[in-house]
């Protein structure tokens, strides 16, 4: 039984649509994109702290005590020494807070010899990077090496 009165169903497609007559809550979440968007007008959007310094060493470490020696580095500053089963890479500045990750590998176009480095900061040397080689195994070996830090 009716009541009375008329119904009828309106569509509604985006011509229809007044500019800026819907509220942003009202809107589909992730509906929006670049186009839609003026980025002109969001203002100034805050950076991310970046790296202001990246800083790299490759290293020549044969077989034997007290041998490890720079092939080439970002820095003419940059130094090795080699003592206690482990190769410092000496930094012109503190390196303490800063990223650092190794790999085995060496200064030509060879395959490297199969292994990996561990890194660590100096415990002696807040400018130093720590380095220790190591064959497939795990074993203490010394090995040629790349190293990168990033501040």
């Amino acid at each position: 039984m009716a009541l009375g009165g008329t119904a009828y169903a309106a569509q509604i497609n985006g011509n229809s649509i007044m500019k800026q007559s819907i509220g942003g809550g009202k809107l589909k979440q992730k509906t929006l994109t670049g186009f839609q968007i003026n980025t002109n007008k969001l203002g100034v959007v805050p950076t991310a702290t970046r790296a202001t310094n990246t800083l790299w060493a490759v290293v020549n470490n044969p077989a034997g005590p007290g041998n490890a020696s720079l092939a080439r580095a970002s820095d003419s500053t940059i130094s090795v020494t080699e003592a206690g089963g482990a190769v410092n890479v000496i930094f012109p500045g503190n390196v303490s807070v800063c990223a650092n990750v190794a790999a085995r590998n060496n200064a030509g176009t060879t395959v490297p010899t199969p292994g990996y480095v561990q890194t660590n900061v100096s415990p002696a040397n807040p400018n130093a990077i720590e380095v220790h080689s190591r064959d497939k195994n795990g074993a203490n070996e010394d090995g040629d090496f790349h190293l990168i830090v990033v501040c």
